[in-house]
């Protein structure tokens, strides 16, 4: 792996149940670990649903190989949230994952 292709600093974040001040709990994201990685959109669709319009992106992000990460996760890129929705081991050689995503513009 070329590490220049690796240049967005992404942040993985964890879900993680919060109480509030009046007792009930709520789900909220924590920082899990930050990572040099690479954004590659792949495919962009608009459609119309009960009369409003949504945008969704799709792609991949690409790291360096770590264990730990599932579906569950999130990652923000900047003021982005990218939902994953797949993690790929190309080739199972421990050098890299594939982070399968959809972005919702809306």
């Amino acid at each position: 792996m070329r590490a220049g292709r690796l240049r967005h600093r992404i942040t993985i974040q964890i879900p993680t149940k919060v109480k509030n001040a009046m007792g009930e709990w709520y789900e909220t994201y924590t920082d899990w670990a930050t990572v040099w990685g690479s954004i590659e959109p792949n495919s962009g669709k608009n459609y119309f649903e009960a009369l409003q319009s949504n945008s969704e992106v799709q792609g991949k992000i690409v790291i360096r190989y770590r264990t730990g990460v599932t579906p569950t996760m999130r990652v923000k890129y900047g003021n982005r949230y990218f939902k994953i929705i797949s993690i790929v081991h190309p080739q199972e050689r421990k050098k890299e994952l594939d982070i399968m995503y959809k972005e919702s513009l809306d």
